[in-house]
């Protein structure tokens, strides 16, 4: 049974792929990527933007005048504020996110860039990001479009995500393994020592 937020995915799939559409026929594909990618950042960073644009107690009419003084006066492409509108009008502003992240993936498949998540114990240096992309790019022919997380609970290393491939490289996960060595290794021999003990029936 699909979920409600199966449903909003599916939704923001639907809009992006349409917005990509009307976004080639204007050869404006990259700059409108660019665009959203700016009012994703604007979500994130800024709570009473996100609530104007996903709270249901505010009126469609009322949310559409503030959307238009927030984006307009060339603060966006026209094509970017009309799709803005359209989403307020159909009552999906709160999907602006999701819409945003769906694009970006469109885009990059068409561009034939990879989206690269990277989880590191500390922030990347620029020689580490130049190498990655170096290696992505040799391992699937694409240049890569790279997304960085810092999680200090890794110990070191990184966890690398390249569409369904996950690359683990952290310490945690080798301090797991090692730890799954031993355990093996300890019951192997406290049964050794058991079956000393044990006569057959």
């Amino acid at each position: 049974m699909a979920t409600d937020f199966d449903i909003s995915q599916a939704a923001a799939s639907i809009y992006a792929e349409s917005l990509l559409q009307l976004a080639n026929e204007a050869d404006q594909a990259e700059e409108i990527g660019s665009e959203l990618r700016e009012i994703k950042d604007l979500w994130k960073r800024d709570s009473s933007f996100a609530a104007m644009m996903s709270s249901a107690a505010i009126d469609i009419h009322a949310r559409r005048e503030s959307i238009r003084k927030v984006f307009g006066s060339g603060r966006v492409s026209r094509l970017v504020l009309n799709f803005l509108l359209v989403l307020n009008d159909k009552r999906r502003s709160m999907i602006l996110p999701a819409v945003c992240d769906a694009y970006r993936r469109k885009l990059d498949r068409q561009l034939g860039i990879e989206e690269v998540h990277v989880t590191s114990a500390l922030p990347l240096s620029d020689e580490q990001r130049t190498r990655l992309r170096a290696e992505i790019k040799r391992m699937t022919g694409n240049e890569t479009d790279l997304f960085e997380k810092v999680d200090p609970d890794l110990l070191g290393g990184m966890t690398i995500q390249v569409a369904d491939r996950l690359y683990d490289l952290s310490v945690r996960r080798r301090l797991g393994d090692l730890r799954s060595v031993l355990l093996a290794s300890l019951e192997k021999h406290l049964m050794g020592d058991v079956s000393r003990f044990v006569s057959p029936g």
